[in-house]
């Protein structure tokens, strides 16, 4: 394991995941544990964790089944079929629209939090042009984007530690206690979007060309290391705050900790959600401009353009964005995913470098699990 921490290619493919998992999802997590209650979420968090590292390697070896690479909707088209296409598209475009749209939401909060002693300006105008700038980005070369993701993840890291020193001296064990049944689903749709990052699997196994066998400690080295992270930043929040736990995490923190940290918090925010941002968009990019095989200025624009009318058209509730984000696009996405994984164990295309092992009614029990997630989250919100 050594070895592999001094690897750069290791390193960089590890980063990938983690900048595309790790975004605004981290900002509902703490909410979602407060209301219906710690210990609740974080058996949500374990179990989903398990369930994520499964079909995120299932997805891997699915890769490394098929000859070249493609995207989620391509891959589906050449195991599933047109249908399998269609799903799969209009569940990446619901994934990635709505994360973009609540990294839009946030970002402007942030922005305005760090920079509101300074100047006044209204957060919206902070939202829209934190899209503009970043949008400009997502054409920029992977390697680009992987350094970039192997720094913010070194500061996300160091950050998480910093609030931590901060706020555990202020933690009341007592806010960790106590659940609420009238919310014992909450955490599934916020958890599976904070977790979600299946769409950076083809572009971790490009980066690891030739050392395609890296991909499987990579997965799980992100996973674990995401979630490890998740579960701290949870712990100080909600024991910090307890009931007046806000939406964005931060704002409750202001009457304990000050408004430093805060700022401090803000920062770490736009840092994660930044990169976040430009591999979502640069997934999306590629699905249009590859697997569709649009100009590639038809792509950007399909691309930059949709999460800011829905923006200015008044979708700005991000809790309610990233549960059902994570609810139904992710579990549509994942469904996918495990239907293609278990055709393509059958006829594999090319011998891929390690094979996962997992029955095929594991993978339709874990699929099933997706199809009760939409169900009730669509019946029951």
């Amino acid at each position: 394991m050594w070895a592999l921490l001094r690897d750069k290619k290791f390193l960089h493919a590890t980063a990938l995941l983690v900048g595309t998992m790790v975004g605004v999802g981290i900002f509902g997590i703490p909410f979602a544990f407060a209301k219906a209650g710690f210990w609740v979420g974080v058996a949500w968090l374990a179990g989903l964790a398990l369930v994520t590292v499964t079909y995120d390697l299932a997805f891997a070896e699915l890769t490394l089944s098929t000859q070249g690479v493609h995207h989620i909707p391509g891959y589906a088209s050449i195991w599933l079929g047109p249908w399998a296409r269609r799903l799969s598209l209009i569940g990446l475009m619901l994934s990635g629209y709505g994360t973009l749209l609540a990294y839009m939401i946030v970002a402007g909060e942030f922005l305005h939090n760090i920079l509101s002693q300074y100047i006044a300006v209204n957060p919206d105008l902070y939202s829209i042009l934190f899209a503009a700038v970043w949008s400009i980005f997502i054409v920029a070369r992977l390697r680009t984007v992987a350094a970039i993701d192997l720094a913010v993840a070194a500061m996300f890291g160091a950050t998480v530690l910093l609030i931590t020193a901060l706020g555990i001296r202020h933690i009341d064990w007592g806010n960790l206690q106590g659940l609420t049944s009238v919310y014992w689903f909450l955490p599934y749709g916020v958890v599976m979007f904070a977790l979600s990052g299946a769409n950076a699997i083809p572009l971790q196994r490009q980066l690891l060309a030739g050392r395609e066998k890296l991909l499987r400690p990579v997965i799980i080295t992100a996973v674990v290391f995401v979630t490890l992270l998740y579960l701290i930043f949870a712990l100080v929040v909600v024991g910090v705050s307890g009931d007046v736990t806000s939406p964005d995490a931060l704002g409750g923190l202001y009457d304990i900790l000050g408004n430093g940290v805060v700022i401090l918090g803000s920062l770490f925010g736009i840092m994660t959600i930044s990169t976040s941002f430009l591999m979502m968009g640069t997934t999306l990019f590629e699905t249009f401009h590859v697997d569709y095989r649009l100009r590639a200025a038809s792509a950007w624009l399909l691309v930059a353009v949709p999460p800011v009318i829905f923006f200015a058209s008044g979708l700005r509730n991000f809790i309610d964005v990233i549960g059902l984000i994570g609810a139904v696009a992710v579990g549509l996405l994942a469904i996918v995913i495990l239907a293609s994984y278990v055709k393509a164990k059958k006829f594999a295309l090319r011998k891929p470098e390690w094979t996962l092992g997992l029955p095929s009614m594991a993978a339709w029990a874990l699929a099933a699990l997706f199809v009760g997630g939409i169900v009730y989250t669509l019946a029951f919100r």
